[in-house]
């Protein structure tokens, strides 16, 4: 072929070509389906007609699928009918140091950088950690450290999350800040601390360790059987980032740590915390199959109720 592509590059081109609707997951499930239901149903239609075959089959499939849904309601699957986990949803980015204050009422309540407990005083309040704290030290990683050394009623009631429990709101707030523009990338600034605030009580909250063996239990064994029948109350995150210096990078050479600056102002991503739906898919399934399953038993109920009257009215005799 003269002036464009040759056979042998058509031909190239068509077999590197795939074309894969997923039939062979739809035959399998129809199939699947065909065997095993349709085997069972053929089986009581041969035995006890087509009807009746066909309620028995209907009433033992939603019978199955009530004690499937039930276990997939108590104890969601991995992979399959499951809603969306729990998350945390960012409400407002707030700079810190200006006169406007954070709109959501809740970090109103948090100091903010300036006029809070710093890192050094904690050492000063906590000789065990002393030794741990540097420069670059945070209340985060004091919190990792010692998560008693820092108390609620010192930050107006929030708490401070170690970096091992932070994990997740860290991430969501690096989500937004990079979609809301503030950073061009995560790499422009570092966490600094995290703090939460609402929520369930801990149990290490609402048994004290400190007590005898005995009503210690007792509690823990109370908080487990009450603790499903809880409401969930507001459950609040504030992750506080800050700007770092920009830094080169030295060809074959790893990158450099991360310098906060400290002329720039932190800035926090405040978050509420959305409840799962994780048994909300199962628990519909469930409803389903129990309805179903309930119709039609009260249809073989009926039909026996009605065969059981014809067969009890007089049987015509032949006239004379």
């Amino acid at each position: 072929m003269s002036g464009g592509c040759d056979v042998a590059d058509v031909v190239n081109l068509a077999a590197g070509l795939a074309w894969d609707p997923q039939i062979r997951g739809i035959l399998a499930v129809v199939v699947g389906f065909v065997v095993l239901a349709g085997s069972v149903y053929l089986l009581l239609t041969t035995n006890l007609g087509g009807r009746l075959g066909l309620l028995l089959a209907l009433a033992g499939l939603f019978g199955w699928l009530v004690i499937l849904t039930f276990y997939w309601w108590v104890n969601p699957p991995g992979i399959g009918p499951a809603g969306d986990p729990p998350s945390w949803e960012v409400k407002e980015i707030h700079v810190t140091g200006g006169d406007e204050p954070p709109v959501q009422r809740e970090a109103q309540l948090l100091p903010e950088p300036g006029s809070r407990l710093t890192p050094e005083q904690v050492a000063d309040q906590v000789p065990a950690v002393a030794a741990e704290v540097t420069a670059e030290t945070t209340l985060s990683d004091i919190a990792g450290i010692d998560p008693d050394a820092i108390t609620r009623d010192e930050l107006g009631g929030w708490r401070v999350l170690s970096p091992g429990d932070a994990g997740e709101a860290q991430a969501a707030a690096d989500v937004a800040l990079v979609e809301e523009g503030v950073f061009d990338s995560a790499a422009a600034y570092e966490h600094t601390n995290t703090f939460q605030i609402g929520g369930k009580t801990p149990r290490d909250e609402a048994c004290n360790p400190d007590e005898a063996w005995i009503p210690n239990q007792l509690c823990r064994a109370w908080f487990r059987v009450t603790e499903p029948f809880k409401t969930h109350p507001e459950n609040w995150a504030v992750v506080e980032v800050q700007s770092v210096i920009p830094q080169e990078t030295q060809p074959g050479q790893a990158p450099p740590t991360p310098i906060i600056d400290e002329t720039q102002p932190a800035i926090w991503v405040i978050m509420e915390r959305q409840l799962a739906t994780t048994r909300v898919l199962p628990f519909t399934y469930f409803v389903v199959s129990v309805a179903g399953f309930i119709i039609f038993t009260v249809m073989l109920h009926y039909r026996d109720k009605t065969l059981k009257r014809n067969l009890e009215q007089p049987v015509p005799t032949a006239a004379a």
